[in-house]
Parts: structure tokens; C-alpha cells; sequence
């Protein structure tokens, strides 16, 4: 890593923070019921939910298309930067028509959209940003955060279809 003396350090940091921004977002409050209101109805959110995931995997597929089909590099960029942002909007809709409160059994899903928000965030950075030492940084967070996010989406899916 250039410019980098401690990237596991680095990551370990990151990781450490997100995992406290998200426990901060979680309530330890009594329950509240949920008020009235949804932005859509409860079937629809969750179709969001899989809307965002195939927008990831569009994302997601840019490293293979750029090594298959080379080409213009700045089109598989586009390719993979436009879905991945579309899918944290799709995403967030999913995330604030599910929960009215968030509550200590939504760590999980509150700490995969953080990851997610942060991957998306540290991909505009290295994607706009040119200097040495930004990119020294971008390189050490967000290819290891994106596989832990994929890892932490595998787990969120997988329970809530039931599977854990």
C-alpha cells in the first residue's frame, strides 16, 4: 500500500467506528409501537430490499466486465458506480419503511446499510479524488469493506428469509 505504513490498523479503525456509529443509532429504550405511517406498504419496502441487491450486483459486476470486455474504462466505471448509488437510495427507502424504531434485534441491517453507505461514500472519493494519499486510503478501505459488506448482507438475508 503506498503511502500506508498500517492498513490493517486503518481498516481495524474504520471498522471499530462504524461498528459504534451504528450502536449509537440502535435504542436501548423501551419499545414503541409503530406509529401509523409507512412510506409504502410493507410488501412493496421489501421489494425494495431485492431492488437494492440486484442494483449491487450490477455494481458488482464491473471488475468482470472490465477484465472481459476491455474497452473504455470510464464506461465500466459508470457501469458500476450509477447502480451502486442508486442502490443505497433503493436501499435506504427499504431501511426506513422497515423500521420506525430501531431496536437492538436491527443491528445487523442498521450496521449493513453503514457499511454500504461508507462503501458508497469511499467509492465517490476514490473515483473524484486524484491525490497519493486519498487513494493510499481508498485502497485499503474499500475493496476489504465491500467483502465484509457482502459478507454482512449474506447473514441479513439469510435471516430474514428465515434460513438463520
Amino acid at each position: 500500500m503506498e503511502g500506508i505504513k498500517r492498513p490493517a490498523f486503518v481498516l481495524a479503525l474504520v471498522l471499530a467506528s462504524l461498528l459504534a456509529l451504528t450502536a449509537l443509532l440502535i435504542g436501548t429504550g423501551p419499545v414503541r409501537h409503530r406509529g401509523p405511517w409507512r412510506i409504502f406498504p410493507r410488501d412493496v419496502a421489501h421489494w425494495f430490499g431485492w431492488a437494492g441487491a440486484v442494483l449491487l450486483g450490477a455494481s458488482a459486476s464491473y471488475s468482470a466486465l472490465k477484465r472481459g470486455f476491455p474497452g473504455n474504462v470510464k464506461s465500466w466505471l459508470a457501469v458500476h458506480c450509477i447502480p451502486g448509488i442508486l442502490s443505497l437510495l433503493v436501499t435506504g427507502i427499504h431501511l426506513a419503511n422497515r423500521v420506525a424504531y430501531a431496536r437492538p434485534q436491527h443491528f445487523l441491517s442498521f450496521f449493513t446499510f453503514v457499511l454500504m453507505a461508507t462503501i458508497v461514500v469511499s467509492g465517490i472519493v476514490g473515483r473524484y479524488v486524484k491525490t497519493k494519499f486519498l487513494r493510499g486510503y481508498w485502497r485499503t478501505l474499500h475493496i476489504p469493506l465491500t467483502a465484509i459488506f457482502y459478507l454482512t448482507l449474506g447473514i441479513h438475508v439469510l435471516e430474514k428469509v428465515g434460513i438463520l
